[in-house]
């Protein structure tokens, strides 16, 4: 129990539980836009969105965008924060402790809200759909695709966290050869987490590489000079990108496989949670304890 207290008062295990939050909503918000395609394809009923006034097309658009890049973001976040604990452990650790770790993510939420506000400027109920107003239509389509799509959400993302991982990568292996079997503790106690938190990073870049890949050759060829060429393209990738959306949407529920292949702890405690489930004792157990202390004690 002690080691379960420690290890949630520890900066990355508040960027993992941030993680899960952020990374369930889209996949919540994923299933609602799939549900809507599926009704429209079938022709099962009128679309989820058909009744959706301008503000409500507009604020749901506006929370879709903005938490797919904060679940991009908060994955720079543990990335920094492991160059912190591993290449400067003796330097003053602002981002590891608590309060840092909660200002920090909610200064990062309002940037990328403001970076997302012309969606509620553009957007509206077009005959049912939620999507930019004609007028619009183009500006919305360059802010989306360069502005959110390929800087935002995957480009400045995955530069920074290849950089601080690979700078933790080299750190310990510098520590490791010039150390020889003589191990520093403190080493030794980050290593796991700092593999979990390594992988989460690698896995985040190769599930959203082959998004990136096909966005960046739709807009090469959706120019005015090479639509002639590139229509052929296109029309050969479509049945390709949903499995691409597939592939990034990955990203949002592995992490729970890679908490249990690399967390002694994470393990435990499931261990302990689905015990607690089976005797049907998931909010008692705790009761119960708290009573046989207070008995002992007396």
């Amino acid at each position: 129990m002690g080691c379960s207290q420690r290890l949630r008062k520890r900066s990355y295990s508040q960027f993992l539980c941030l993680l899960a939050v952020f990374d369930s909503l889209n996949l919540v918000i994923n299933q609602i836009d799939l549900i809507d395609e599926l009704i429209v394809y079938k022709r099962a009923g009128p679309s989820l969105f058909l009744d959706f006034s301008d503000g409500l097309c507009k604020f749901y658009n506006f929370i879709k965008y903005v938490f797919l890049l904060v679940s991009s973001w908060l994955i720079v976040c543990l990335s920094i924060e492991r160059v912190q604990a591993v290449c400067f452990p003796f330097r003053k650790k602002l981002i590891r402790k608590r309060y840092s770790v909660i200002i920090l993510v909610l200064l990062i939420s309002v940037i990328l809200s403001l970076t997302q506000i012309f969606r509620i400027l553009f957007i509206g109920n077009i005959q049912g759909v939620c999507s930019a107003v004609q007028e619009y239509l183009v500006l919305y389509i360059y802010l989306h695709q360069y502005g959110y799509h390929l800087t935002l959400l995957f480009g400045l993302p995955c530069v920074i966290v290849l950089t601080c991982n690979l700078a933790v990568i080299y750190q310990i292996y510098v520590i490791r050869k010039e150390a020889g079997n003589d191990r520093p503790r403190s080493l030794d106690s980050t290593r796991k987490a700092t593999t979990m938190l390594l992988l989460i990073g690698f896995v985040f870049v190769i599930t959203m590489f082959p998004q990136f890949v096909c966005t960046s050759v739709i807009l090469y060829y959706s120019t005015e000079t090479r639509i002639h060429i590139g229509q052929n393209i296109l029309m050969n990738m479509r049945p390709y990108l949903e499995i691409v959306s597939v592939v990034s949407y990955t990203n949002f529920c592995i992490n729970f496989f890679i908490y249990v292949l690399c967390g002694k702890s994470f393990r435990r405690e499931l261990r302990r949670v689905f015990k607690r489930t089976r005797r049907g004792s998931f909010f008692g157990g705790t009761r119960t304890r708290t009573k046989e202390e207070v008995m002992r004690l007396q």
